[in-house]
Formats: C-alpha cells, sequence, structure tokens
C-alpha cells in the first residue's frame, strides 16, 4: 500500500484557511462531497453518534490524515510528527462504517507510530477490514472480545494487555516484535491463520499469554527472541500447525508452571529447543501431539522440582536431549510414545514412568546402561517398567538384553521380600540367575556330569557276583 499523500503542512493549511472563512476548522481532505460527510459526521449526525459525540474543531491533523487514507487502504506514517496522538475513538468510529466509501475503494486502517489514546474498545463487533497498528503505542488495552475481524497487525507495538477472547480473527494475528505490558486473553477465540510472537515482550504478573480454549488453524510462531515474563496458558487448545518456540524464553510466577498445556491438541510438533527456556514447570498432561515435540539444547528448571508432566500424553516423538541435565522431576506415567530420544548425560533425577508405552529408545544402550534410567524411577520397583523395556529390546532383536532387564527386575524385587524369600532369591540368582542365564544352568548340569564320571572313576563299585549253583 502506498503512503497517504496528506502531508502536516497540507493538513494545516487546510484548516487555516477555513478558519480565516469564519467556520469551524473545516479541513479538505478529500474532496468537497468527502468534506461535507465528515462535517456531517463531525457535528453528530449518524452514524458517528453512536461512537463519539466529537466536534470538527477537536478533529486532530493526524486524525485527518488517517480519516483520509482510509478508504482508500492507504498507510499513514506519523513517525515524524511533532504530535501523534489520536483517539481510539476515530479509529473505532473508521472500523464502524463512519466514513463512506466510494465503488472501487478498498478501505483499511494503516496505521504507523501513532500514540493511540483512550481504549479501542470493539468488543462484539464485525470489523470488515485489515487493521494494520504498527509501531503505535496505545495508553490503554485493546479490547476486541467477542468479534469478528480480518487480519490482525500489531507488529512492534506496545499496549497493556488485549483481550480477544471469544474473536473471530479470519486471517492473522501478528504480535512480532510487541511489547505487552498486560495478559493477551485470547480465551475461547479462533484464528484462521498464523498467531505470530517472534521478538515479543510479554509481561503480567500471573499469565502473559492466555488461550485456553484457543484454535490457530495454521502456527503459533514463538521464535526469535520471544520473551514471557508470565505464563503461556493454551490448555485444552487446538494447533492445527505447530507450535515454534526455539529460543523463546518463559519466566513464569512461583507456583505456576511456564508452559501449560494440559489437553491441547496439536496437528504437527511442538518444538521448544534450540535454546529455549523455561523458569517453570512444562505441562503436556493429555495432550496430543501428532508429530515430536522436541527439548533438544534447552534448558529446563522449576522451583517446586516438576520440570516436565507429561501424564497420558500421546505423541509420535519426545526429544529430552537437553543442554544441561535435567534437575528434578519428569512425568511420563501412562504416556505413548513411539519414539524416545534421551542422552544419559542429562536424565532426570527422578522419573515416574508407571504404564509408559513406547516404540523405540535412541539411543539404542546396552541394558546394563539402561537400566540405571528405570533406577530413577519415584516408585522403586515397577514390573511394568522393566517388562516394557525388554519387550522393546526383544523387538530389536535383542535377546540377551532382554533377560538381563527381567534379570534386574527380580533382582530389584528380591529386596522387598521377607528373609527367607531373599534367601531363596539368592540361591535361584547364584544358580540359575532367576532363569534368565541358561547358559549357568548348562555349566551347573555339565560340571554334575563330570563330577558323577569322575567319582565312578575314582571308585569303581565290584563286580557283582552271580548266585550260587548257577
Amino acid at each position: 500500500m502506498g503512503e497517504a499523500n496528506v502531508s502536516e503542512g497540507r493538513l494545516v493549511a487546510g484548516a487555516q484557511h477555513a478558519e480565516g472563512e469564519g467556520r469551524q476548522h473545516v479541513m479538505s481532505v478529500r474532496s468537497a462531497s468527502s468534506g461535507a460527510r465528515l462535517r456531517r459526521t463531525l457535528d453528530g449526525d449518524a452514524p458517528f453518534r453512536d461512537h463519539s459525540a466529537m466536534r470538527l474543531e477537536e478533529f486532530g491533523l493526524a486524525e485527518a490524515a488517517i480519516w483520509e487514507a482510509f478508504p482508500k487502504g492507504e498507510s499513514v506514517d506519523l513517525s515524524g510528527w511533532k504530535d501523534a496522538s489520536v483517539r481510539a475513538s476515530v479509529l473505532r468510529a473508521l472500523l464502524l462504517d463512519a466514513q463512506s466509501v466510494q465503488a472501487g475503494e478498498m478501505p483499511s486502517l494503516c496505521v504507523f507510530g501513532a500514540r493511540i489514546t483512550g481504549s479501542l474498545e470493539l468488543s462484539g463487533t464485525d470489523i470488515r477490514y485489515l487493521i494494520r497498528l504498527e509501531k503505535c503505542h496505545f495508553e490503554e488495552r485493546i479490547v476486541i472480545r467477542g468479534s469478528r475481524l480480518r487480519q490482525v497487525d500489531l507488529a512492534t507495538s506496545s499496549f497493556p494487555g488485549l483481550v480477544a477472547s471469544s474473536a473471530l480473527i479470519d486471517g492473522d494475528l501478528r504480535l512480532t516484535g510487541c511489547r505487552s505490558s498486560g495478559e493477551i486473553d485470547l480465551a475461547g477465540a479462533r484464528i484462521t491463520g498464523t498467531l505470530t510472537l517472534n521478538d515479543a515482550l510479554l509481561e503480567s504478573d500471573e499469565v502473559a499469554l492466555r488461550g485456553s480454549r484457543l484454535t490457530v488453524e495454521s502456527d503459533i510462531l514463538g521464535r526469535e527472541g520471544l520473551v514471557c515474563n508470565g505464563q503461556i496458558n493454551l490448555r485444552s487448545a487446538e494447533i492445527l500447525g505447530s507450535i515454534q518456540l526455539e529460543g523463546a524464553s518463559i519466566k513464569a510466577a512461583p507456583g505456576l508452571d511456564a508452559f501449560s498445556a494440559e489437553g491441547i491438541s496439536v496437528g504437527a510438533m511442538v518444538n521448544c529447543c534450540d535454546g529455549f527456556t523455561a523458569q517453570g514447570g512444562i505441562n503436556l498432561a493429555f495432550a496430543k501431539v501428532h508429530s515430536r515435540i522436541c527439548f533438544d539444547d534447552a534448558e529446563l528448571a522449576s522451583p517446586d522440582g516438576t520440570i516436565l508432566t507429561a501424564l497420558h500424553l500421546h505423541a509420535n516423538e519426545l526429544v529430552l536431549r537437553t543442554a544441561t541435565p535435567i534437575e528434578g522431576f519428569v512425568e511420563l506415567r501412562h504416556a505413548r510414545i513411539g519414539v524416545i530420544r534421551d542422552d544419559p548425560r542429562t536424565w532426570p533425577t527422578l522419573i515416574a514412568q508407571d504404564g509408559l508405552v513406547y516404540d523405540v529408545l535412541d539411543p539404542e544402550l546396552p541394558a546394563a546402561a539402561r537400566l540405571g534410567w528405570l533406577e530413577r524411577d519415584v516408585a522403586g520397583l515397577l514390573p511394568h517398567a522393566y517388562e516394557q523395556l525388554a519387550v522393546t529390546y526383544r523387538r530389536l532383536g535383542l535377546d540377551v538384553d532382554a533377560r538381563t532387564v527381567l534379570l534386574a527386575k527380580q533382582r530389584s524385587r528380591r529386596k522387598s521380600l521377607p528373609l527367607y524369600g531373599r534367601v531363596w532369591g539368592y540361591l535361584q540368582d547364584w544358580i540359575v540367575g532367576y532363569g534368565y542365564r541358561p547358559v549357568r544352568a548348562a555349566g551347573w548340569l555339565s560340571l554334575a556330569f563330570v563330577l558323577g564320571a569322575t567319582f565312578f572313576v575314582l571308585n569303581n563299585p565290584p563286580a557283582r557276583r552271580g548266585r550260587k549253583g548257577a
């Protein structure tokens, strides 16, 4: 879109000429007819009366420039203006059809560098026009609760919060590089395009981004320096594409998870990797991720010790090769994961894996090394965990490793038995390895055969005498 052909000097000259003729600072903005519409609107005629009771003499130069540019879809850059103040009520009036539109025109609200005073309140409205308010400073939060809008672009703007709960955005919501000092509320909203948060700074005492029951038909992008001083809440959200948080940083308030996505459904992947950091837990309980969840080269920490909650998680792949060891608890009970990729150097301090089902573990460690992973379980002996690992080795054709795991299960179980049970267990272990060391049984049999043969060779029994008279 081209820049508006309305200069600050031109508007000032028009205003001075109007004042000389004894009128109410009438400004020639588009043409005689559009000027008449503008005068009628500012004087209180419908439909502007419903939006703001502004008088013509109250109409600022920046506002007039935006008014002229809106019907033609031109952009207005107020960055170099001495007074870039624009009332939110003026923007609201334009978006609600206060300005007439000629045939063939494609209106849009495209403003750069404005200082917007008052609250931009658009709750429950149906906005047909593109909204592009970049590099703008909002003195009050933006409210579009329950509205239907086209694409909304607030890139590099600053505002004290955004309320868009239950809104329908038919396109993208671009918050690239924005600075929000209050909660961004997208609960129950629907975005048919992409939610972009790259390089944004979101700050709130508790929840920085609230997206419970949010639907995004494409991706959520939070790469390139996204910083959240507050929780990201995506509980029960539905993301048809991916969540890409590579390099993002989230710091939650004490007692809150950094990334709370319980019950979320993701059509592709969740990337919390490549420098991603979280101060607070990651909650993916009951989540369904159709591709992979990646924490490769991430730094995860939590004051309460719970790093990752993945209870009943369903995912094709989980990558836990973090940049530093996971000093805390990882909850994987009853999760179903295709491939788990981890690193023994970064294994969590504690883990819960009762009911965990997986197909492949990467890297393919020997059983003796992988047993250290099972021994970190908070529940101690978990027969299912040992059997699941044994099944995985058997699937790979590694029967010896599978038997080693099952033998370790019996040895771990032995510790909980009474004295007589432990003695009997040690005897079975020493003799045949609880049946998982068949070579040892063959050795004992061979030894018995050799000892027996040696005994009879050294102690040749006397020949049996026949009966008398035979």
